[in-house]
């Protein structure tokens, strides 16, 4: 059982490396359709990246000595939320420079304030050791900072014709809040967690793939017609 077990635990890294190479993509989206949202993109990337490493290296050590470390599995929460606020803010900037408009506000103001209120709930609730609460405040906002980050960058997408992009978006989103919802809720068994990281490894799939053909068509556009 226990071989079973590290080797579930070891899966996890699989839809990181996606998950990394998606973000990645999507950061070179921003640079190419808002500059000024690069260095936004770029930190979205090490803070999700960060923490999605941290909490499979965490699973790993879980399965072999059945300890979690506690530092380790906070990281997904404490890092991943805001990093997704980041990539939602920079995303949607990109969106608004495709259809012509230039927000005044500096691009990290309202993610890192968004960012910082959510952080400070979690602190407030963090309750009673082994509590759940102030990780489901965050969940809230990396499930929200997911959900617009790729409803930003389908929209980005179908504004070129890549609707199976878009759609493989969609679908990756779904597969992110079924696999939050079976880890978080669902009993621990090991087909239940072999079925949720599976589908996380398809979802991740998805993405990369999603952004790298959307990256792909606006960095081949070049000149004013990439922004129309």
């Amino acid at each position: 059982m226990q071989a079973i077990a590290v080797a579930l635990a070891l899966l996890d890294f699989a839809p990181v490396f996606f998950l990394a190479l998606g973000l990645f993509f999507l950061a070179q989206l921003v640079d190419r359709l808002e500059p000024r949202c690069r260095r936004l993109a770029l930190t979205s990337l090490a803070l999700i990246t960060v923490g999605a490493l941290a909490r499979a290296a965490s699973n790993v050590m879980f399965a072999l000595t059945g300890d979690e470390i506690p530092f380790l599995t906070t990281l997904i929460y404490v890092f991943g939320a805001p990093g997704f606020a980041l990539m939602a803010e920079s995303l949607m900037r990109a969106w608004m420079r495709v259809i012509g408009r230039s927000p005044r506000l500096d691009p990290w103001l309202v993610p890192s304030v968004v960012s910082w209120i959510f952080l400070l709930a979690a602190f407030a609730m963090r309750g009673e050791p082994g509590s759940g609460t102030w990780k489901a405040v965050l969940a809230v906002l990396f499930l929200g900072g997911s959900f617009i980050t790729s409803l930003s960058a389908a929209v980005l997408g179908w504004k070129r014709r890549l609707h199976m992009a878009a759609a493989l978006l969609a679908l990756q989103f779904a597969g992110t809040f079924i696999f939050v919802s079976i880890r978080t809720f669902a009993p621990q068994h090991p087909l239940i967690v072999l079925f949720a990281e599976l589908l996380m490894l398809a979802s991740q799939c998805a993405f990369a793939f999603a952004c790298w053909r959307i990256a792909a068509e606006y960095n081949a556009k070049v000149g004013p017609t990439a922004a129309t």
